[in-house]
């Protein structure tokens, strides 16, 4: 899963996270939050309290003055309410962090925006839950693939996230236009959120698995940086970007696997000048290539592949 939005989670805090606890700087942060809240509380019993006092000693004739006892009464019974809750009720926020205990929770990831006159509230739909999250962890978190998120259990307060690797893609899963037809309408026509975004989330795998690993005016590695054979010998294997496979044989034959599946067979070998050439794609190439670690890089015109080794040389 590619994501380029700035990850607003500190990476120091994964790992405790992972192990289920809270970390001291997002304890502060989220004491921060609550005191905040507990202001906001008491503000409003003050608040309260004030208009239970202008109702409790209104005098003079008024429309509805009968009413005047019970609407002050009323405002008073919040305003203990509110106290109360802002000096003495320990609420979820303040239960999770008195615990510091975090759980996760993992799966194909959505995420919607409500909007009201005045604001609007972001959310991170997960599971069939949907949690609501800052602008930033909005912006950050995919509009389709795999996450895991570390949450408070009780507030539901998202304290960290993890984008996860594509899963495999079912059997027979081949990237058909009849498949991806299947899948759109899937994540389209399902009331199920949790169906929806395991769809979206098949379609982003799916379409991964076409992208081929490009390489812009790659540049040759110097010599004690790769593979030490000769590149006759160094590139004998298979290799493989997104969904095109090359395979070079000892006998000098090469077998191609496009993306529909098809092979294509061809002949290759290395020049005089050290490049490599081939008409394994149906047509001649000549083009630069070298090998470093586990990958090819096969150059022409200023273009590259990188291919991956596929299985042990």
């Amino acid at each position: 899963m590619s994501q380029t939005t700035k990850n607003p989670f500190p990476a120091a805090d994964l790992e405790t996270n992972k192990a289920g606890r809270l970390t001291d700087d997002q304890r502060q942060r989220y004491r921060s939050l609550e005191r905040g809240l507990r202001k906001n509380e008491f503000v409003g019993a003050l608040m309260c309290a004030a208009l239970a006092a202008v109702f409790l000693t209104a005098t003079g004739p008024a429309p509805n003055s009968q009413y005047r006892p019970l609407v002050g009464a009323a405002f008073a019974a919040a305003a203990v309410v509110l106290l109360i809750v802002a000096t003495v009720w320990s609420d979820s926020l303040t239960r999770d962090l008195r615990a510091g205990r975090v759980v996760s929770v993992e799966g194909a990831v959505g995420k919607h925006t409500y909007s009201g006159r005045t604001t609007s509230f972001d959310y991170v739909d997960l599971g069939g839950r949907s949690y609501e999250v800052g602008r930033s962890v909005y912006e950050f978190t995919p509009e389709a693939g795999y996450v895991r998120l570390y949450v408070l259990p009780r507030s539901h307060k998202v304290v960290n996230m993890e984008l996860l690797p594509d899963r495999p893609l079912p059997a027979g899963m081949t990237g058909s236009p009849a498949q991806v037809m299947s899948l759109l309408g899937a994540s389209l026509r399902s009331h199920d959120r949790v169906q929806a975004a395991e769809a979206r989330a098949e379609m982003a795998t799916l379409a991964n698995s076409f992208k081929v690993d490009e390489v812009r005016n790659p540049t040759p590695p110097p010599a004690d940086q790769r593979d030490p054979r000769p590149l006759a010998q160094a590139l004998l294997g298979t290799w493989q970007t997104g969904p095109l496979s090359i395979a070079f044989m000892p006998d000098g034959t090469v077998v191609a696997t496009l993306p529909t599946g098809q092979k294509r067979q061809g002949h290759w070998s290395i020049g005089a000048d050290g490049r490599l050439h081939s008409d394994a794609i149906g047509q001649g190439i000549t083009a630069d290539a070298w090998v470093t670690g586990d990958t090819l890089t096969i150059s022409e015109n200023g273009d590259g592949l990188a291919y991956r080794r596929v299985g042990a040389n």
